[in-house]
C-alpha cells in the first residue's frame, strides 16, 4: 500500500506523508518541481494556486518564496530534503515523480539530496517522461527507476529499460501483462486505485504494490482480502 501524494487532504506535505505513515503504509509517492534557484520542493503541480495560498509558477519562485507558503489547510510546502529525511527514517519507499525533465543541474541537486538523506535504498525516482526517467538512470544506474505509464499497452522489455519497476495506470492491469512484467524483472505499481473493485483487479492481477488515496479503506479491505507479506525495499 502507497499513500497517493500522502493523502488527499495534506497532499505533497509533511503532514500527509507523515498521516500516511502513521495509518500503516509501506510507502508514500509525491512529486518534485525545482524552484528559481534550483530547490527541488513538493508540488504536483506547476503553479501552487491550487494547492496553496500563493500564486504563480514554482519554477519563477525562489525556495525561500515557496517555503514563505501555506496550503489551505495551514501547512507549509516541504523540500525535498526534508520529505526524504522523513520517509528514510521510517523506512518508507519514497516514490519520487518527477514532474519536468531535470537540467543537469537540477539533475545533480536531486541526487544529492538522495545522498545526503541515505534514502537510495528506498527510493524509486519515477516519470511519465521518459527523458526525465533516462536522465536520473545514466546518471545515477544504481538507484531504484520507473516508468510511469497510462494509455497504452507496454511490454516487459519496453519498461524495463527505464529501471527497476513499472508504475502503470490500473486500467492496463491483468494478469497477462504482470506476468509479462515481473518475466522482465519489474516490480508493478499500480496507480490510483481507490475502491474495492480496483483493489481486487490488482490482487487478481498479482501486483506488487497499489497506490491509493484511501489509505485507511484499503487497510480494512486488505485485512480479510490479502495475505499477510514481508514489506521489503523496493
Amino acid at each position: 500500500m502507497i499513500g497517493h501524494r500522502g493523502t488527499p487532504e495534506d497532499e505533497n506535505t509533511l503532514r500527509g506523508l507523515r498521516d500516511a505513515a502513521d495509518a500503516g503504509v509501506s510507502g508514500v509517492e509525491f512529486d518534485v518541481w525545482w524552484t528559481q534557484d534550483g530547490v527541488p520542493v513538493l508540488s504536483h503541480d506547476p503553479t501552487v494556486d491550487r494547492t496553496t495560498t500563493g500564486h504563480g509558477p514554482v519554477a519563477a519562485m525562489t525556495a525561500s518564496q515557496v517555503r514563505a507558503l501555506h496550503t489551505k489547510r495551514g501547512e507549509p510546502v516541504p523540500t525535498l530534503t526534508e520529505a526524504l529525511s522523513f520517509t528514510t527514517a521510517r523506512r518508507l519507499t519514497a516514490m519520487v515523480e518527477l514532474k519536468p525533465t531535470p537540467t543537469p543541474a537540477q539533475l545533480d541537486s536531486l541526487l544529492s539530496v538522495i545522498r545526503a538523506t541515505g534514502a537510495a535504498p528506498y527510493v524509486i525516482v519515477h516519470s511519465f517522461n521518459a527523458d526525465a526517467v533516462d536522465a536520473v538512470h545514466r546518471a545515477a544506474p544504481q538507484l531504484h527507476t520507473a516508468l510511469t505509464h497510462e494509455k497504452t499497452r507496454i511490454t516487459g522489455n519496453q519498461a524495463a529499460r527505464y529501471g527497476t519497476s513499472l508504475n502503470v495506470s490500473r486500467f492496463l492491469v491483468t494478469p497477462s501483462a504482470v506476468r509479462d512484467w515481473h518475466s522482465a524483472g519489474l516490480k508493478v505499481y499500480t496507480w490510483t486505485a481507490n475502491w474495492p473493485p480496483a483493489w481486487e483487479k490488482a490482487k487478481a492481477a498479482g501486483v506488487d504494490a497499489v497506490l491509493t488515496d484511501r489509505v485507511e479503506p484499503y487497510k480494512e479491505w486488505a485485512r480479510t482480502a490479502c495475505a499477510p507479506a514481508v514489506t521489503t525495499a523496493p
